[in-house]
């Protein structure tokens, strides 16, 4: 059980310092900064907002009294000196996912509001990165010296495919271990495997389809897509969630308002591009050339475990696998629609491709395999995972165990690491109120709080144990 005296001063510090971590939260959220390699410059490999991002972190790690220092831009490092050199880390991100459409409010402007912040990153991840570096300075606060090393890690690249953390352990040594803020309570030790794929059309000759964009990013669910057809809008009927418009020259704008959401989560999103394919396979918006292809549109689109595609699978383990359609884009007369897979122990990288590629050629398609990552795991029965679930029981007074995700964190990239939260799977959201990668993203404070408090206390136990060098 925790010490009723640790308990206390945890509980204090946590008291005095939230003003300022709320704070320190708006700053970093006020920085756009959606990770871009084409913008690279010298120091900043993911373009001048990231790096932004990243100074701005730095610079709070350092008022706290941190010491601190970067990888060339592609991670940050803030550092506490222990009594010996075994290193615990976390790691959390600063880059975010494009704000996207829906906001009722600036995504870049944090506000606060009824107990809940809102803003792009207040959850995913800029919010727990800042209570990564609040949970290590209470050893500073109080003046300990911890028997090993904290060093917080600031990631600039986990959203778009985690080159900066690759190139860091390219440079250092892993940590005993570590644990990400970037995911839901209370641990999670294993991690489905990733699959990214696009199917690209074959070049449509005298195609009815004049444009097509949907969706931001591959591992989010689109919640917004338009496709422009020839067409008379005027004949076109209303259908549920889609806005038909005269876009002028015999063309007609067809625009969905889907449910986003991340892609390891499908439950309870709606698709907007799969909204808009059924639409116009229903209503004969199709050229010849085009139905072959929009058929094998209509089965990605069919549901999100991959039954129609003909890759649903699960595991004890991990789970079921999730597949969803990420982006829509229509280039150089083809069409390339983007999935995102996540997938448990009972398949492989392999399979999943051989499957897939036939089924594109079935169509006339062609595969094209992007990012692919093997299941993760770490034991259930390794002290730092135990301590790590027994500070979350004993702080909310559940009896919660382990659990595997579909969402690949930064812990899959280290030798022994895992997530620890701040989400909470059945938290109900304001009516107002988004979730990471959707519109109006929002975070409790409540549930910050008590994060921080966890991870102070986790922190602490985890610099008790022994570690195997």
């Amino acid at each position: 059980m925790i010490d009723p005296e640790l308990n206390q001063r945890v509980d204090a510090y946590v008291d005095e310092v939230w003003e300022d971590v709320v704070a320190d939260i708006a700053a970093v959220v006020s920085h756009p900064s959606v990770a871009d390699s084409a913008a690279a410059e010298p120091g900043a490999p993911f373009g001048p907002e990231v790096r932004a991002a990243l100074d701005c972190t730095l610079g709070i790690a350092e008022k706290l009294g941190y010491q601190i220092s970067d990888d060339e831009g592609y991670v940050g490092m803030a550092d506490i000196p222990g009594a010996d050199d075994t290193q615990i880390a976390t790691i959390a991100h600063v880059d975010v996912v494009p704000a996207g459409a829906g906001w009722a409010t600036d995504p870049f402007h944090m506000e606060r509001r009824e107990g809940w912040l809102l803003g792009r990153g207040v959850i995913d991840d800029k919010g727990p990165a800042i209570l990564s570096l609040y949970a290590g300075a209470y050893f500073l606060k109080h003046g300990i010296t911890p028997r090993h090393s904290f060093r917080a890690l600031i990631g600039c690249d986990e959203e778009v495919g985690m080159t900066d953390v690759h190139h860091y352990l390219e440079n250092h040594a892993d940590p005993a271990f570590l644990f990400t803020p970037d995911a839901e309570f209370p641990v999670c030790n294993a991690e489905k495997g990733l699959f990214d794929m696009g199917f690209a059309s074959p070049v449509i000759e005298g195609g009815n389809v004049v444009s097509f964009e949907g969706g931001t990013v591959t591992n989010a669910v689109p919640g917004s897509a338009v496709m422009e057809v020839k067409a008379d809008a005027a004949t076109l009927p209303a259908a549920e969630r889609i806005t038909v418009e005269d876009a002028g020259g015999g063309v007609a704008r067809l625009t969905a308002a889907g449910v986003g959401g991340h892609a390891s989560v499908p439950e309870g999103t709606v698709n907007a591009i799969g909204l808009l394919v059924a639409y116009a396979r229903e209503n004969n918006l199709l050229a010849p050339s085009e139905r072959d292809y929009f058929e094998l549109l209509a089965t990605i689109h069919a549901d999100t475990a991959g039954r129609a595609m003909g890759v649903a699978t699960e595991s004890e383990a991990f789970g079921p696998l999730t597949c969803i359609g990420g982006t829509m884009r229509k280039e150089d007369g083809r069409f390339v629609q983007t999935i995102d897979i996540r997938f448990p122990d009972s398949t492989s990288v392999a399979e999943l491709a051989d499957k897939l590629t036939a089924l594109a050629e079935k169509h006339g398609a062609e595969a094209r395999i992007g990012m692919t990552k093997p299941p993760f795991s770490v034991s259930a029965d390794f002290p730092a995972v135990q301590a790590l679930l027994a500070t979350y029981n004993e702080v909310t007074g559940k009896q919660a165990k382990l659990f595997a995700m579909g969402g690949g964190t930064y812990a899959r990239n280290f030798k022994c690491a895992t997530s620890f939260g701040p989400e909470e799977a059945d938290l109900e959201l304001p009516a107002w109120a988004g979730t990471m990668h959707g519109p109006n993203e929002a975070a409790s404070e409540e549930l910050l709080r008590r994060a921080l408090k966890m991870y102070v206390i986790a922190l602490t136990r985890l610099m008790e144990l022994d570690y195997q060098e």
